[in-house]
């Protein structure tokens, strides 16, 4: 099944303006948001999501952590080369992306138990156990975090999923980051 990438010019009416807000916020309009652009919906509420997880308590690189950790789990070719380009342009350290890009361990034990409570919370379709919310706490994070956790997850699988049925192409700019999924898998349910 083919979807058209549409750009400003030939997006719906009501994609327009979400078009130019992607423009704006990454330098050029991503493959992913001209797919999403058919549905006006879809757009707008990513890019207000998008927004939103911004603002949480996570840094940065925690929000690039929980995307990436998203990304691996659901084997989005797309996202994981994207965000190993933003990530970097973040200034996370090149063998975390690394370590993320292969389904590793962190290093920083408090940036591991971030990983390993998204990837549970995936992986158990949020069926955690009190255990791993407490693992999780112990490592210094909150209960509002664990929430937070929720929304960057609830992103990446509109991200994901879009990505997964268009089979979209990846933009120029992170063509230095193409991904596959490791045949071999690293520890990753660590």
């Amino acid at each position: 099944m083919e979807f058209t990438i549409h750009t400003i010019d030939t997006a719906p009416q009501d994609s327009k303006a979400a078009l130019v807000h992607a423009q704006q916020t990454f330098g050029f309009i991503p493959n992913l948001e001209g797919v999403f652009a058919q549905a006006p919906a879809l757009l707008k509420g990513s890019m207000a999501l998008w927004d939103l997880f911004a603002t949480t308590s996570f840094s940065p690189i925690e929000q690039q952590i929980i995307y990436l950790t998203v990304n691996y789990e659901h084997e989005c070719h797309y996202c994981m080369a994207a965000h190993s380009g933003l990530a970097k342009m973040m200034g996370m350290k090149s063998e975390d992306i690394q370590a993320l890009r292969d389904g590793t361990p962190l290093q920083d034990p408090k940036l591991q138990a971030l990983r390993h409570f998204t990837q549970r919370m995936i992986q158990a379709r949020g069926w955690v156990e009190d255990s791993e919310i407490e693992e999780f706490l112990a490592a210094g994070y909150g209960k509002q975090q664990v929430l937070e956790v929720i929304l960057g997850i609830a992103i990446k699988v509109m991200h994901n999923y879009t990505n997964h049925i268009a089979k979209t192409p990846l933009d120029k700019p992170f063509q230095p980051y193409i991904w596959s999924k490791p045949l071999v898998e690293g520890i990753n349910s660590i």
